[in-house]
């Protein structure tokens, strides 16, 4: 087992068996290398706020998502695949739950180890000795370049790093659109790590451990989850100033935004009425494109296609073929004279 200096280094819990639900609570009790790039600020899927709400179990949806199913079912596979690609390198599954031995918090699921007993290049980096391996799978290349992965896997890979001492990880990516698979070499950053480890620890001990919510940075998920916390309630709920300054600033965003929409669309407006005027016309066309010094302009006209719902409903099909789904409305406004 080439994974036995981990073990030797890490406290640890073996994961052989552990049922999916048994897991996720082990992981509700510390930091997760996925959680690591929420955290830091550097996910469009998370932040402090979501992961605080899974830790404290509070997401009353909390499931494991279709892409984490997805990355468990095809992660045998591309683990398999890279060995074809890298006869050279010995690659091994790790089956056991790592804790960092200064923070005990700050824990570690690595999908598995790498060793290389002779240097090894991937990608213009060589590798040598004892290594980790990350494995994902994704939809489209988004995010994955030449020489560079999307943020939030580069902190969780850091913070693996961390956890384990290894000074370097192989991410395989296998890209679902074009059936690609991708290796790239991330090495240690000392740099990252130390404002990682500061922002981990003030996270868990500001926030964890004194059942804080942190401050939501605005992305859909916060939205989504704080949503599924919603009940309802029996009378009218009387908030405090910061609220109440917060409604100010809300109904206040409000009114810009409508005077920019306003704007935004009389200028539409002028730039159709220029484009109407310039004598270039072709009835043929259902298109035309326009510049403007360094702006370029496209216009169009197209059919959309709707259902009919009234005749639907006339014909009696509406009821059988409508479909239910679970919305919200919120609103703020503020009291006329006020």
């Amino acid at each position: 087992m080439i994974y036995q200096t981990l073990l030797e280094r890490c406290p640890h819990i073996p994961t052989v068996g552990m049922g999916n639900d048994a897991w996720l609570e082990k992981r509700r009790e510390g930091i997760g290398g996925s959680d690591a790039g929420a955290i830091m600020g550097m996910s469009a899927y998370g932040s402090p706020l979501t992961v605080y709400l899974q830790k404290k179990n509070l997401d009353p949806k909390s499931k494991t998502s279709r892409a984490a199913r997805r990355g468990k079912i095809l992660e045998p596979m591309i683990r398999a695949e890279t060995a074809k690609d890298f006869p050279e390198l010995d690659i091994e599954p790790l089956p056991a739950m790592l804790a960092d031995p200064e923070h005990p918090f700050m824990l570690a699921n690595i999908d598995g180890v790498i060793f290389a007993k002779a240097p090894v290049e991937i990608r213009w980096q060589a590798i040598e000795g004892l290594g980790g391996h990350e494995i994902k799978s994704a939809k489209t290349d988004f995010g994955w370049g030449e020489d560079e992965i999307p943020d939030a896997y580069y902190a969780q890979v850091q913070h693996y790093m961390k956890v384990t001492g290894l000074p370097w990880f192989v991410v395989s990516a296998y890209i679902l659109d074009d059936e690609s698979l991708n290796h790239y070499v991330i090495c240690r950053n000392e740099e990252f790590i130390a404002r990682l480890v500061a922002t981990e620890t003030c996270f868990w001990e500001d926030y964890i451990k004194t059942d804080t919510m942190p401050a939501p940075m605005g992305i859909d998920n916060e939205d989504d989850m704080i949503t599924g916390m919603f009940e309802g309630a029996k009378q009218t709920i009387t908030l405090g100033d910061r609220e109440r300054e917060l409604c100010a600033e809300y109904v206040l965003a409000g009114k810009e935004i409508k005077e920019l929409e306003g704007r935004k669309k009389e200028i539409a407006i002028t730039i159709k009425e220029a484009i109407v005027n310039s004598g270039e016309k072709n009835p043929d066309e259902l298109k035309a494109q326009a510049r403007a010094g360094d702006y370029s302009i496209s216009w169009s006209r197209f059919n959309r296609h709707s259902v009919d719902s009234d005749a639907l409903k006339r014909d009696g099909l509406y009821e059988k073929y409508a479909k239910v789904s679970e919305s919200g409305r919120f609103t703020i406004t503020e009291k006329k004279g006020a």
